[in-house]
């Protein structure tokens, strides 16, 4: 019985927590994160998709909180505003599932109950989930360009973890597409060799040091070969690891031609992809992993041209970065849902 008490509460909490932020899934697309009355209905509708005893469960609103979970683990139970500094607050809901008195059935009938004179015991369980910033990823979940936090700064609002949007149609530097107002800015991206360095992206290889076109453009359609993670401190890897993805050398001007192709402007395969932040573009080196970040690809150019024509996202539904785990910066990528108690 204790099981799957517990079962529902896990299965009930992970199905609640991603609602926190719009999802088509949560039919909140237009609510502000943290959009914490629709995660908690979800949760409670998810209990009653569970059974204990072959009787279905019924969710209580009462049983179902939400806040800002430590995942440090520095500071206990769920937080109504974020805890300071160095504590990680993520938010999270918290669910009890309950057999006792008028909730599902009463209590669980059990052989000390009956010792004791009494015909069944009450039981619970409780279970946590947290949505938060990756600070690793499995497979498959990057895309081989390498941004510097320099540039990402330019276009990211850090204090409210969203993209900065534009406050006039003029282009944010020289070269730059006009914008849109009150859109996110979209912004040119090329290689290192013709622009500064927060201007600037490389195509990188992750673990792999092969330096040709076919190399790149597979890992255009898979992604990465094995799990990457942030690491510190930021700048060349004096011995590459996990933390380190390897920054091409040269502009391989071909290649943009296949990112347009999967571009929002093509078959939409890479509309939304998650890239390796780094603090500089050393080309022929390992440079060490800061965050992972989700942008928006409109299009791509090459020729005399030679740029990604990007915005910063965080966009839920398409910024989930696939095996994701661990502690990371948000900028815009989100890890699954995941359970913390």
């Amino acid at each position: 019985m204790r099981n799957e008490l517990q079962n529902a509460a896990d299965a009930a909490a992970l199905a609640g927590a991603p609602c926190i932020y719009p999802r088509a899934q949560c039919g909140n697309t237009k609510s502000t994160a943290p959009d914490w009355a629709t995660a908690q209905a979800q949760t409670v509708q998810s209990v009653s998709l569970n059974k204990s005893s072959n009787m279905t469960l019924v969710g209580y609103t009462t049983d179902v909180t939400y806040g800002y979970w430590d995942v440090t683990g520095s500071v206990k139970g769920l937080q109504t505003t974020k805890p300071a500094s160095p504590a990680v607050g993520e938010p999270g809901v918290q669910v009890i599932v309950t057999r006792s008195g008028t909730k599902n059935g009463g209590g669980v009938p059990s052989f000390l109950a009956k010792v004791l004179g009494f015909q069944s015991v009450p039981e619970s369980a409780v279970a946590v989930a947290v949505i938060s910033d990756p600070g690793s990823v499995g497979t498959g979940a990057l895309f081989p360009v390498a941004m510097t936090k320099c540039m990402y700064d330019q276009y990211w609002d850090s204090t409210n973890g969203k993209p900065k949007v534009a406050t006039s149609t003029t282009p944010p530097g020289p070269g730059q597409p006009n914008q849109v107002v009150g859109q996110p800015y979209t912004f040119y991206v090329t290689s290192s060799y013709h622009a500064g360095p927060c201007e600037a992206s490389q195509w990188t290889t992750f673990d792999t040091t092969a330096n040709d076109v076919p190399t790149v453009r597979n890992l255009i359609a898979s992604g990465n070969p094995d799990p990457a993670a942030v690491g510190s401190p930021g700048g060349v890897c004096s011995t590459p690891d996990n933390t380190c993805t390897y920054i091409q050398p040269g502009t391989k001007t071909t290649l943009y031609s296949s990112v347009n192709a999967c571009s929002a402007a093509g078959t939409k395969a890479c509309e939304y992809v998650l890239v390796p932040i780094v603090q500089d573009l050393t080309t022929s080196s390992y440079e060490r992993i800061l965050a992972f970040a989700c942008v928006h690809i409109d299009g791509a150019s090459g020729g005399s041209a030679k740029y990604i024509q990007m915005e910063m996202s965080n966009n839920p539904d398409k910024c989930q970065a696939s095996g994701a785990g661990g502690i990371g910066t948000n900028y815009g990528a989100y890890s699954p849902a995941r359970l913390v108690e």
